[in-house]
């Protein structure tokens, strides 16, 4: 179950926010009635960035077969000059140096 609070309660009552957070609940901490943060315990925020990493590498590994399956039908002149060309607009925008 998430709770949602106020700022100005979390700062009252921090340890018993975080007490709450590692025995049961998720803590949504709202700022002028908007939700700005998430207190959660420890070890459910290590699975949430696991779980964003394979969501991250599946994504990858996905754009990477449809980029070798497309360039599979490439001749190996077309594939050096699409190289060369993202080259020198990375280079061109900063990101290799």
């Amino acid at each position: 179950m998430t709770v949602m609070l106020k700022s100005s309660q979390v700062q009252q009552n921090f340890g018993a926010v975080m007490d709450q957070a590692l025995t049961e609940n998720d803590v949504v901490v709202e700022r002028y009635g908007t939700p700005k943060v998430a207190i959660v315990n420890y070890s459910r925020y290590q699975r949430l960035l696991e779980a964003e990493q394979e969501l991250l590498r599946a994504r990858l590994r996905q754009a990477s077969e449809a980029a070798s399956a497309r360039a599979a039908h490439l001749p190996e002149r077309a594939i050096d000059e699409l190289i060369e060309r993202s080259r020198a607009e990375a280079c061109s925008e900063g990101d290799l140096r």
